[in-house]
C-alpha cells in the first residue's frame, strides 16, 4: 500500500487554479519549515497506529472512559453485548439496560459502565480508530456497531454523574463570577459615594 504522509499545516489553492495534480506538485514541492512533524497516517506502524489513535480520540470529553468489549467476528448489534439502548433529545444515546450474563454485565460487575451512561465514540470499522457518537443517533450507532470487524469494540463512555458535576461546577463558576463583579460594583459605589462626600464638605457650593 501507498504511504501517505501528511502535515499538519494546510495547503489552499488559488481560485481558478488547481487540478489535483497541480495541488499534489505544489505540496510536494513546497518546502516543509523545521517545526513541522511528517505523520503517516496511512501507515502500518505501532507510530502510526498510535497517531491515528490519538487523533480519532482528540474530541473525546475530558472525564470520560474508554471500555473494550469482546465480540464475535460477524455482525453484532447492541443486544448481543448486552446492551439497549435509549436515544434521548439531540440524538445523544445512552445505556438503558445492561443485560444478565453478557459481555455488557462482566464489565458493569468492574464498575466500568452502568446504566445511564452515554455513548460518546464508538470503534470505526477497521483497527483501535473511534468516530465520535454524538448526536449520531440510536440506529446509526447501531449500524456502527453491525459493521466493526474483528473480535473486540470500543466504545467512549461519559458517566451521567460527571455530566451533572460538570455542569454544577459551571453553574457554580458563574455564580461566583456575578458575585464578585457585584462586589466590585458595590465596592466603587461605596467610594464614590465617599469621595464625593468629602469633596462636598470642603467645597458645598460645587454642588449648587
Amino acid at each position: 500500500m501507498l504511504a501517505l504522509s501528511v502535515a499538519v499545516c494546510s495547503f489552499v489553492a488559488p481560485a481558478g487554479t488547481a487540478s489535483r495534480g497541480s495541488v499534489a506538485a505544489a505540496t510536494a514541492a513546497a518546502p516543509v519549515a523545521p517545526h513541522v512533524r511528517m505523520m503517516n497516517l496511512f501507515g502500518r506502524t505501532e507510530e502510526s497506529k498510535k497517531q491515528r489513535e490519538f487523533l480519532s480520540l482528540r474530541d473525546a470529553p475530558s472525564g470520560s472512559t474508554r471500555v473494550q468489549f469482546r465480540k464475535p467476528n460477524q455482525a453484532t448489534t447492541g443486544l448481543t453485548l448486552g446492551l439497549k439502548f435509549r436515544e434521548s433529545f439531540g440524538k445523544a444515546v445512552y445505556i438503558d439496560q445492561i443485560l444478565p450474563n453478557t459481555e455488557a454485565s462482566r464489565l458493569e460487575k468492574s464498575g466500568k459502565i452502568q446504566k445511564g451512561d452515554e455513548i460518546v465514540m464508538v470503534s470505526a470499522t477497521f483497527g483501535g480508530e473511534m468516530w465520535s457518537a454524538k448526536g449520531i443517533g440510536k440506529m446509526r450507532l447501531e449500524k456502527s456497531i453491525a459493521v466493526r470487524q474483528g473480535m473486540t469494540i470500543d466504545f467512549v463512555v461519559e458517566r451521567s454523574g460527571e455530566k451533572d458535576k460538570k455542569a454544577k461546577q459551571k453553574a457554580s463558576e458563574a455564580a461566583k463570577k456575578e458575585a464578585d463583579k457585584m462586589s466590585r460594583l458595590q465596592a466603587q459605589l461605596t467610594r464614590e459615594v465617599k469621595e464625593d462626600k468629602q469633596e462636598f464638605s470642603q467645597n458645598p457650593f460645587k454642588f449648587w
